[in-house]
């Protein structure tokens, strides 16, 4: 069993630190805890992850906090004009995202500082910092424990991944119900989230982030679709990227996707489960985010951009210079050199090809045009 006491006193061992910051963390961590404890029908590997992953949380957050207090000088320091990419899972995020880290102007969240973010990172040393190393040695185990992972997720330590990692510290992250099945701390998750102050402590971590490494932030996550209000209340002139695709063609790409990260933590993972989980998670992202979307676009005009996958594996030129128009800044024939060559680099399917049966996961062909009629009415998609 997860015991939060033997986890809060470990990180505090590690570090040397007592200060998390205030206390808001705790409710969530309680949640997530008692979810982990009572629901995921964890194995041994699943127990190790679950408390690893929490136990970076809790170093990340002392560790953080301590670096705040100070540099007191850190949180005036501005976020401009951020490029939020904020589509539905396996709609094309990742590769877009990937694209524009191209461009040396842009600042991506790397996966090696996203998992260790303090110190912050420096110019002089970002390509050569020793967490590159430790990270790359922990993307080999992932490869190791999950077998085919590279075929659904393009993860590597020096390349971009979704800030979602920014809210495990305050273990208000889609990451955790994404690895296990816990619906009682994911439905707890998906009505508070906006309700928190995730954010602020999101912003604050950027900062910290481009102290000493300054850049365009270009940032990716699906859950930011639960936080659109707050995203613009601490982000007001940012972008926001919405990626669009026929239904058919990632409902069950995502449930094979969850579905691989489950098995490596539980022996009774359920297929069904995970296909109800996925459905309860897309129908409330995209009901969430189209709502506060139409609410807020007209205070908020030419901050909104759509990219159509198909449209974009065919030319995603257009979509890259929509973006740049949009954010104020040129699209430099260097950035668009390297753009070009991570396109012929990074060809579709270079990984292999990724298989999955919708229907394995107890969902229909009804059910997902019932859940997207609005959505494919709005964005002209087709179902399949």
């Amino acid at each position: 069993m997860l015991d939060k006491n033997t986890l809060i006193t470990a990180a505090q061992q590690e570090t040397g630190l007592a200060d998390f910051g205030g206390e808001e963390f705790h409710e969530p961590l309680d949640r997530l805890i008692a979810a982990l404890n009572s629901e995921a029908r964890l194995n041994e590997f699943g127990r190790l992850r679950a408390q690893m992953t929490i136990h970076s949380g809790l170093v990340n957050r002392l560790k953080i906090t301590d670096y705040l207090a100070r540099h007191p000088d850190l949180e005036a320091q501005a976020v401009p004009r951020p490029v939020f990419i904020v589509g539905l899972p396996r709609t094309g995020t990742t590769a877009l995202h990937h694209m524009l880290n191209q461009d040396p102007g842009n600042r991506t969240l790397r996966l090696w500082e996203a998992q260790s973010p303090v110190p912050p990172p420096e110019t002089a040393t970002y390509t050569t910092d020793p967490r590159i190393a430790e990270r790359a040695a922990g993307v080999a185990l992932t490869e190791e424990f999950l077998p085919g992972f590279s075929r659904t997720h393009l993860i590597d330590a020096e390349e971009p991944d979704e800030c979602y990692m920014l809210l495990n510290r305050d273990f208000l992250s889609v990451e955790y119900s994404a690895m296990f099945h816990i619906p009682s701390y994911a439905n707890w998750l998906y009505a508070e989230l906006c309700r928190r102050d995730a954010y602020r402590s999101h912003r604050r971590q950027l900062q910290l982030l481009q102290y000493r490494h300054p850049g365009h932030w270009v940032l990716k996550a699906p859950f930011h679709q639960l936080g659109l209000r707050e995203i613009l209340r601490y982000y007001p002139d940012a972008i926001i990227v919405q990626t669009h695709r026929a239904p058919m063609t990632f409902v069950g790409s995502g449930c094979s996707f969850s579905e691989l990260l489950r098995r490596s933590g539980s022996d009774a993972v359920d297929k069904a489960e995970v296909g109800r989980d996925w459905m309860d998670m897309l129908r409330i992202y995209t009901h969430t985010f189209e709502a506060d979307r139409a609410a807020l676009e007209p205070d908020y005009p030419g901050q909104f951009l759509d990219v159509h996958h198909d449209a974009f594996v065919t030319d995603p030129w257009p979509a890259v210079e929509a973006i740049y128009a949009a954010r104020g800044t040129p699209l430099s024939a260097l950035a668009r050199e390297g753009m070009s060559r991570w396109l012929r680099e990074h060809p579709k399917g270079k990984h292999g090809r990724h298989e999955y049966r919708l229907e394995d996961y107890g969902i229909s062909r009804g059910e997902v045009a019932t859940l997207f009629v609005d959505y494919m009415a709005r964005y002209g998609l087709d179902l399949d």
